[in-house]
């Protein structure tokens, strides 16, 4: 069955309008749930990858927009204790039980949302396309603009009755591993944008103490992509943010980040300027300082 391509982001309105009333059979309330004509799955990804953060029970379980189900993030990105990788991209069984699980057939279309920064949602984003699932959209603000428009919250969790059927068609081309990035890196053939912050030239995080970044990385901070209200810029505002740090979409171009996380936002804003093959590297800063040569790192000091 081919799919329409849907948009890769919604409004709140859009999803309003595209949830029914319904009364649970199980409680004398009402809640909303995902209408079957629409055959729509919203989806609650919050997760960080700090240890000691339970999506679930930290965010889902304390509130969510009507009809959504939990997307275990932490449960898809298990750290292998001899790898450098720190969210390692989930095999193909382990991703297609999970959606599964979920009810999720390739049918389907993805409304993803977190009650975070919008992390957990563009790498939720990004998996479905690496998997081969294209009708996957954004709740543009997340829930944070769900509840400052005033909509609903809940507690209720829906229960999926049957376990769905879904075909995974793994992409390649939308993945580097750590010899493919070393070989974009001598051949200086795409350019690379790094989504780290960046505080003069040394790019830094919390967990992320290092300091420095490849030879000839493009910055291009997670942030920027993002009103100051939490809302995807427009296509407008990209294009000259893209132009900005001298990045031209013509050409080829790929990401990287600290773990693979932000890096999905410069793939979908490069989807949403038309440009769908942006390749992301998924061991990041994490695995390239741990096991690049030195001479394939530009070493910063954090500014005074």
């Amino acid at each position: 069955m081919v799919v329409a391509r849907v948009a890769s982001l919604v409004s709140t309105n859009w999803l309003k309008q595209h949830i029914i009333t319904t009364t649970s059979a199980t409680a004398a309330k009402t809640i909303n749930v995902a209408a079957p004509s629409t055959n729509l799955r919203v989806l609650d990804t919050s997760w960080l990858p700090e240890t000691h953060v339970n999506g679930y029970t930290d965010y889902y379980q304390r509130g969510h927009i009507p009809g959504s189900l939990y997307f275990d993030l932490r449960k898809l990105s298990t750290k292998r204790p001899d790898s450098p990788i720190d969210c390692p991209i989930p095999d193909t069984n382990l991703f297609q039980e999970h959606v599964e699980s979920l009810g999720i057939t390739n049918d389907t279309h993805l409304i993803i949302y977190d009650q975070l920064n919008a992390r957990p949602s563009v790498r939720s984003w990004y998996l479905f396309r690496l998997f081969g699932h294209d009708n996957v959209s954004i709740l543009n603000g997340g829930m944070t603009h769900w509840v400052k428009d005033g909509l609903e919250i809940t507690t209720e969790e829906p229960k999926v009755n049957d376990k769905s059927k879904f075909k995974v068609n793994f992409r390649p081309e939308l993945l580097l591993d750590y010899q493919s990035m070393l070989n974009i890196v001598n051949s200086q053939s795409a350019a690379i944008v790094d989504s780290r912050p960046d505080v003069g030239g040394f790019y830094i995080t919390d967990d992320d103490q290092s300091g420095g970044h490849m030879t000839e990385a493009k910055s291009i901070p997670f942030p920027k992509f993002f009103n100051e209200d939490g809302t995807f810029k427009s296509n407008k505002d990209l294009q000259l943010l893209f132009l900005s740090a001298g990045v031209d979409l013509a050409k080829p171009v790929v990401t990287t980040c600290l773990r693979g996380m932000t890096a999905c936002a410069v793939v979908l804003a490069a989807y949403n300027l038309g440009k769908e093959d942006v390749p992301m590297y998924n061991g990041s800063w994490l695995e390239w300082s741990a096991i690049a040569d030195p001479k394939n790192i530009i070493k910063t000091k954090k500014s005074p």
